[in-house]
């Protein structure tokens, strides 16, 4: 029997792609990094309000590229 191929959504060519990494610190807040996945250049947050914040303004960013 052939395997049918798994279904995938990939990001649009050259759309900005970014991994986000999470952990809890000592204190069990939650903390991280964003690796931007085309330069490898990172930025740690330390709580989960920077996260949003960053990504709503790189968003809106991205927004005011494409308009």
């Amino acid at each position: 029997m052939a395997q049918e191929p798994t279904p995938r959504n990939l990001p649009p060519p050259k759309s900005p792609v970014y991994l986000v990494l999470l952990w809890p610190d000592e204190a069990g807040h939650w903390e991280g990094r964003i690796k931007d996945a085309r330069t490898g250049l990172e930025r740690p947050f330390f709580e989960l309000e920077a996260l949003l914040s960053w990504l709503e303004s790189e968003q809106d960013r991205t927004n005011r590229r494409l308009a």
